[in-house]
């Protein structure tokens, strides 16, 4: 049994919905190339996927969805994840429509609150999911905003396609574009504590050293350390500026 394709399940009002990308050797993280392979950012990639979904998993009031890119990848993730889950293709587009998409399939299925996070936060601590849906009981919109101007969450309790219309994504400017799209359509916003994504060696550098100290509230990433360690001879090596 894996994950369920784009069936309705528990009728929780609250619902996840992971970013997910099929973890192909020069496909994801490259950004972290070199030092490291495209083989090893594409295994580290898949650790952050597998703890980041465990992180979900443990948000007891909300149904999860993988939404996984490309649209052919549904084996791969229905052979990785549980029989709760519901997998959902992102679709085409841009990051823009096809998280507008995501939102627009999901709340159609009668949520009223729908978080989206990407999967390469593992260290996210859960608390902050718990308080974006908290929030959203008294807003619109929740971010979380990321030190290099974007967002590692999005939450809303409706399906605003304005939020994701014209921004530039990958950019340091996705943040405040985003806010300024939901003041345009009248949404009321608020912002949940910074975090971070991982898409440097400098992000990996500083992951190593939040798990290692667990200063990351109740933050596990299992896989994540284990694939960090395999990695500790070549990251020693970076030279630090």
């Amino acid at each position: 049994m894996g994950c369920q394709k784009d069936r309705y399940l528990n009728r929780s009002e609250c619902a996840i919905a992971v970013m997910a990308k099929l973890p192909e050797p020069g496909n994801v993280k490259t950004r972290l190339c070199p030092p490291l392979t495209w083989r090893q950012a594409a295994d580290l990639y898949e650790a952050f996927f597998i703890d980041t979904v465990s992180l979900v998993s443990g948000i007891e009031e909300a149904d999860t969805f993988i939404a996984y890119d490309p649209d052919s990848a549904f084996d791969f993730f229905s052979r990785m994840l549980s029989a709760p889950m519901k997998c959902i293709p992102q679709g085409p587009g841009d990051l823009g429509a096809r998280l507008s998409g995501i939102s627009r399939r999901v709340f159609s299925r009668g949520y009223r609150k729908l978080v989206i996070v990407a999967s390469d936060t593992p260290h996210l601590p859960q608390d902050f999911i718990r308080m974006a849906f908290a929030r959203l009981d008294d807003t619109d919109v929740v971010l979380g905003p990321c030190d290099d101007g974007g967002y590692y969450l999005i939450g809303s309790c409706l399906h605003a396609p304005a939020l994701f219309a014209g921004i530039p994504w990958s950019t340091s400017r996705v943040l405040d574009r985003s806010i300024g799209r939901a003041h345009d359509a009248g949404l009321t916003w608020e912002l949940l504590p910074p975090c971070y994504d991982i898409d440097t060696i400098k992000d990996a550098e500083r992951l190593i050293t939040d798990v290692q100290v667990n200063a990351l509230g109740d933050t596990n990433c299992p896989r994540t350390k284990e694939a960090l360690a395999g990695l500790a001879h070549i990251l020693e090596k970076v030279p630090r500026l």
